[in-house]
This record gives C-alpha cells, sequence and structure tokens, in this order.
C-alpha cells in the first residue's frame, strides 16, 4: 500500500488488525502512527497501549494473547525489534528472534479476531514467512520512502491551501531544492 492509500484509509476511520510501517520517512510515518492512535481512541499505558521493542520482544506473543483489562481491545506498538528480519538472533540479548517470530506467525494465522491492533514499526524488513501470513489475514503494509519533489509539492500546497496561504510553485520548489526530499527537514 503506498503512503497516500494508508493516509486516506485512516481518514475513514477503520482499523485494520495489522499494520507494518517502515522506511526512512520518519515524519510520514510518525503522523500515520498518530492518526491510527487517535482511531483507536483512548489509551491507557500498559493496559491497552502496549509498546514493545527489542528489549521485551519476548512478551509480544502473551500480550497479543491477553485481553485488555477494562476496555475492547489492545493497541500493541512494536517499535525497531527486527521481528521483520531474517537475523535468528539479536546480538548482546537472550531474546530468540527466530522463535518468536514463528511463535507470532502461527498465532496470526490461527486468531484472526480484532481484539488487538499489532503495529509493527522497522527501518527495514525482509520478505519472510511472517511478513505474508500478516498480509494474507488482513495486515496493512506500507514502505515509507522519501517522498519524490512533485509529491512534496503536493503536499505543501495542500497545506498552504488549508492555512489559507498563498504560495508560488517556484517557492515551493525553491524550499524543496534547499531542504532536499527528507520531510523531516521541513517540518
Amino acid at each position: 500500500m503506498t503512503i497516500e492509500e494508508l493516509e486516506k484509509e485512516l481518514k475513514s476511520e477503520k482499523l485494520a488488525p495489522i499494520y507494518v510501517l517502515y522506511g526512512e520517512e520518519l515524519y510520514l510515518l510518525e503522523n500515520c502512527l498518530k492518526n491510527i492512535k487517535k482511531n483507536f481512541g483512548e489509551t491507557a499505558n500498559g493496559i491497552n497501549y502496549i509498546q514493545i521493542d527489542e528489549t521485551n520482544l519476548n512478551t509480544l506473543l502473551s500480550e497479543m494473547q491477553t485481553p485488555a483489562f477494562g476496555y475492547s481491545r489492545k493497541l500493541i506498538v512494536v517499535k525497531n525489534s527486527k521481528l521483520l528480519k531474517k537475523e535468528a538472533k539479536k546480538r548482546g540479548t537472550n531474546i530468540d528472534i527466530t522463535s518468536t517470530r514463528e511463535k507470532i506467525n502461527e498465532y496470526i494465522k490461527t486468531n484472526q479476531g480484532e481484539e488487538n491492533i499489532l503495529i509493527i514499526i522497522e527501518e527495514e524488513i525482509d520478505k519472510i514467512e511472517l511478513l505474508e501470513t500478516i498480509q494474507k489475514n488482513g495486515g496493512i503494509i506500507c514502505n515509507f520512502k522519501f517522498q519524490k519533489p512533485y509529491q512534496i509539492e503536493k503536499r505543501l500546497k495542500e497545506i498552504c491551501n488549508i492555512c489559507k496561504v498563498k504560495i508560488a510553485t517556484n517557492t515551493i520548489n525553491h524550499l524543496i531544492d534547499l531542504c532536499g526530499t527528507n520531510m523531516q527537514t521541513l517540518q
């Protein structure tokens, strides 16, 4: 799915059971994450909003299996865990990523309920069985590549229109030339 398609879907306020967001365009990725959280609704850290990284990846399966106390569902955000990379073991830790990946893969295959929303955020991913399982089970996979100049120009024009600011196309292009195509620098 493209960034634009994901943004459009999030405006409809529908949530998929699983999101895989990856790539180098962190500004747009973080905006989509904020929109998912907004669409999810109220979050209580540690109860229906769980954050997982490489240090506590081994708790992911139990978090997915445990219902949110007092809430209808949970939002689980996994950041920079290397769960979708082929490497078998994270250096310097005792966490066996391959074993965790296999357990998560089996759980997703057999539990297609919407009691949880799982968001996996990585810098890079590999084509592995877990990624295919996520896609087959209603997951959304979006690569946040750096935007091309014409895409940034379109976004900046939309922002200016919303703010009722008139700006010439050559001024926008000059700004893009100065800042590059990383949306983070235009913030």
